[in-house]
């Protein structure tokens, strides 16, 4: 299986140079570890500060408040990661391939990223900013680089035709949402890390997936 690059998830790209845009994410890193630990309701700008290890007033000299902090670890997680999704929906490789890639991408997110994936699960997508244009632009993103992936699988063939590419992107998007929340809740666990036990999972959850997609007699 091509492998899927993972740098996204581990930290967003930045415009920021030199030593304030080390600081930035220093901050950006530490509030995600506090609004993990705390929630967002439960957090404050001096918990971020401490956590950070600079003095309180130094966080608003980049964020005007809290709301800004979160909003920001989103979009600029969240851009990273589908900017990731567009390069794998761009691709060459066959749907079901680009499918297993995103599969992988998500399914062991929290495994990479505990913080970061338990702040987007609890605190911003529950959260009414979630509502908001830009995020709801932002995450349309995502759904329209999966559609975009089902519809070339269709059109090359691979996928069924008769079912609409919205709705398979809505289920699997879904799937694979039920199932990162369950590892954040401790409901379920993925099996123990390593390469082959990360592929077969992957595989598994792929092969259940498109066995009602996949057109008759082939693979």
């Amino acid at each position: 299986m091509a492998r899927v690059p993972m740098a996204p998830l581990v930290a967003a790209a930045t415009t920021d140079r030199g030593a304030r845009g080390e600081k930035r994410q220093q901050i950006l890193e530490a509030a995600t570890r506090v609004f993990a630990s705390r929630g967002y309701h439960g957090a404050r700008v001096s918990d971020i500060a401490r956590e950070a290890g600079i003095a309180y007033g130094l966080v608003y000299h980049y964020f005007r408040n809290k709301d800004e902090i979160l909003d920001t670890i989103f979009a600029e997680r969240w851009g990273a990661f589908v900017d990731v999704v567009d390069e794998v929906a761009a691709g060459s490789q066959p749907a079901s391939e680009k499918l297993r890639q995103l599969a992988a991408l998500v399914l062991f997110a929290y495994r990479r990223r505990p913080d970061w994936v338990k702040v987007l699960v609890f605190e911003i997508q529950r959260s009414s900013r979630f509502s908001e244009p830009e995020q709801i632009e932002a995450v349309g993103r995502l759904f329209r680089a999966v559609a975009r992936i089902v519809r070339d699988g269709q059109e090359a063939g691979e996928l069924r035709g008769d079912l609409d590419a919205n709705l398979v992107c809505l289920a699997f998007i879904g799937a694979l949402e039920t199932m990162i929340t369950s590892q954040v809740l401790g409901v379920m666990r993925l099996p123990e890390s390593s390469q082959s036990a990360d592929d077969r999972t992957v595989g598994d959850v792929v092969e259940l997936f498109l066995g009602g997609l996949a057109v008759r007699g082939r693979s």
